[in-house]
């Protein structure tokens, strides 16, 4: 595992994960189809807030049950609270300042989350397999 630092675009916002990026998941849903998210899920004890001021900001919809936080000033979304896995972080991917999407190996997972409901089950089963 490694540790990863990420940031919103002003740097309001900043936080290190220390995983191994092995999948990402793009999601064709209506938020993260507009904000291109590409999300990698870690648990609560490898994700740090390390610089946070009142322009982080949340923003919630439909079932309310996703926490997508963004910071207020930048606009950018760097990591959520997802409704598939509400006790884990979903990294977006393209906020950490120091994993290169060109040169890195990794997986990408596509998940339909137009039909979300026929897809989590299998999204879950996809993330979980190779840990």
């Amino acid at each position: 595992m490694k540790t990863y630092h990420g940031s919103c675009h002003c740097g309001r916002i900043t936080f290190s994960i220390t995983t191994s990026i092995d999948k990402v998941v793009e999601c064709n849903c209506s938020i993260c189809s507009k904000k291109g998210t590409l999300h990698h899920r870690v648990a609560p004890e490898q994700f740090s807030l390390l610089e946070v001021t009142e322009s982080l900001s949340l923003y919630q919809f439909d079932t309310k049950e996703a926490k997508h936080y963004f910071c207020k000033e930048c606009g950018i979304h760097p990591f959520s609270n997802p409704r598939a896995e509400p006790n884990m972080y979903s990294i977006n991917v393209r906020c950490l300042d120091d994993f290169n999407l060109e040169k890195e190996e990794y997986e990408t997972v596509k998940f339909d989350g137009r039909n979300w409901e026929e897809a989590v089950a299998k999204l879950n089963e996809q993330l979980s397999s190779n840990k």
